[in-house]
């Protein structure tokens, strides 16, 4: 991973460090919809009259959501105007915590076959080269963490 510092990268001032395809693309201060449920299925069987049956059914997880963000990079945003399009291009795209200022992580998730189903820009503001980016909602096939999770 390249190393940052104040002096190039804007990312170092956010929480986490988002990488599409290896890469690292924005810096965003907020995640959420990390999380994920078992739904289950109840069955009563003929004949057992004390209990219900509860049947583990399929894995169900919510869509992460990335919140006040930044990049000097147009990825994030060339990928929305695909989906708009409605070229749906499924990405792996990498969540890391940030440690320090000098870009160095911690920690983190990687989700596979990710595309954007919302997108929320910011108030505009003039004299910034970067792009801000309220928030970005993505939906994806799986999850599992990156090396570096804590024990």
């Amino acid at each position: 991973m390249t190393q940052y510092t104040d002096d190039n990268t804007p990312y170092s001032q956010y929480t986490f460090e988002v990488q599409i395809d290896g890469e690292a693309v924005a810096g965003f201060s907020e995640v959420s919809g990390l999380n994920m449920q078992l739904d289950t299925t109840q069955y009563q069987e003929g004949g057992v009259n004390d209990h219900v049956h509860t049947l583990p059914g399929t894995m169900a997880h919510a869509n992460l959501v990335l919140q006040r963000g930044m990049t000097e990079d147009t990825t994030l945003w060339k990928w929305v105007q695909d989906v708009m399009s409605g070229k749906i291009s499924r990405r792996d795209v990498v969540i890391k915590l940030q440690e320090s200022y000098q870009g160095d992580s911690v920690w983190g998730w990687e989700f596979t076959d990710a595309y954007p189903t919302k997108w929320q820009g910011p108030d505009l503001v003039g004299g910034n080269n970067q792009i801000t980016i309220e928030s970005i909602e993505l939906t994806y096939q799986g999850f599992e963490t990156i090396s570096g999770l804590p024990e």
